[in-house]
């Protein structure tokens, strides 16, 4: 019986943020009501705030969501062009890989982004909001740190590396959001490219090259 309610309340949830993920790519974030979620997932407002207190509660099961959907496109763009998901890689090509998709990754109509800027935007006012998006960056940083001891954990300490990926968070972030706000503010290839050989140029000067990265640069044509 409680498993029942259990299963009930899981449907009624993904059916609001069904709706709400819906509201916000038909007419956009500043649409965002629960007037219009109510009308799509055909819920009263009791029923909505019975599942969700408030807006935000919403809107962060959505961001979630979105943070789902864009795995999947990752995945989704690996299979096209035949490459290995990110999961199946690891280490500096792990890295490379997340970058590369990230960049590749078309914004037209992209959700996460416009909900991440709302977040950011009221992180001095909005604790829930500050703490999830500080969840997410963490949970980067530690993905990308450990690749990156993975590959130059004997010649340096872990501190080091754990910037050198906040660094890396950071760059991928700036630039997904100037992309988000100006589509065409630089081509992903060539910034793909740009971003990879300053990454290694430094690393080259500060770490020393591991075998594996020196190899995956060869084959990339970027001169030792």
């Amino acid at each position: 019986m409680n498993q029942s309610r259990i299963d009930i309340s899981f449907i009624r949830k993904e059916q609001i943020v069904d709706a709400a993920v819906c509201v916000i790519a038909q007419q956009g974030l500043q649409n965002f009501s629960l007037s219009e979620i109510e009308k799509k997932a055909r819920m009263s407002r009791g029923q909505l705030t019975y599942y969700f207190p408030a807006k935000e509660d919403i809107l962060l099961a959505v961001f979630d969501r979105f943070l789902f959907l864009m795995q999947l496109d990752f995945q989704v763009q690996d299979k096209k062009t035949g490459k290995p998901s990110a999961d199946q890689l690891e280490g500096w090509e792990r890295i490379s890989r997340i970058i590369e998709n990230v960049l590749a990754r078309p914004v037209e109509g992209d959700g996460f982004h416009a909900l991440q800027y709302t977040f950011l935007s009221q992180i001095s006012h909005r604790a829930d909001f500050r703490l999830r998006l500080s969840a997410l960056y963490e949970e980067w940083r530690i993905k990308i740190t450990g690749d990156l001891i993975q590959e130059f954990a004997p010649v340096t300490n872990s501190l080091d590396l754990r910037n050198l990926a906040t660094l890396i968070e950071a760059v991928l972030h700036g630039l997904s959001m100037q992309r988000a706000a100006d589509p065409d503010a630089f081509d992903p290839k060539i910034m793909c490219d740009l971003v990879l050989n300053i990454l290694f140029t430094y690393m080259k000067s500060k770490f020393g090259l591991n075998k594996q990265v020196a190899k995956k640069k060869r084959s990339e044509g970027v001169p030792r």
